[in-house]
């Protein structure tokens, strides 16, 4: 019980930065060599600390008011699987992406993507 509640608290923790464009800690709660993949393809979106530190600098810059709600979540082990719907990116409505985190030693090691227009 105790290591799924570590993992939880990581991904909110991840989540509370997120949502308040807070890079530094954003990326501090994320492994050196993480992975972001896009599911089922498995295409990598990025890998490593700097590529993370750069899509999400881009991102939070180009849409200030971006947030993300969680909708649903589950806990398995050491994964947290959340549905979440993103409002405020600009030229696009409100959609929603389901994180499925893998949580490792603390940090987020690897996350795949799934993403359905509202």
């Amino acid at each position: 019980m105790a290591h799924q509640e570590r993992a939880e608290e990581v991904v909110q923790r991840q989540l509370d930065f997120y949502n308040k464009q807070d890079l530094d800690g954003f990326v501090s709660t994320y492994a050196k060599e993480v992975e972001l993949l896009e599911h089922p393809s498995g295409q990598l979106l990025a890998k490593g600390e700097a590529a993370l530190r750069d899509r999400y600098a881009k991102m939070f810059r180009e849409n200030p008011n971006n947030h993300a709600e969680i909708k649903n979540r589950t806990v398995f082990g050491n994964y947290v699987i959340d549905l979440e719907e993103v409002t405020g990116r600009e030229n696009r409505g409100p959609f929603q992406a389901l994180a499925i985190y893998e949580v490792k030693e603390g940090l987020i090691s690897r996350v795949w993507f799934l993403r359905e227009e509202a």
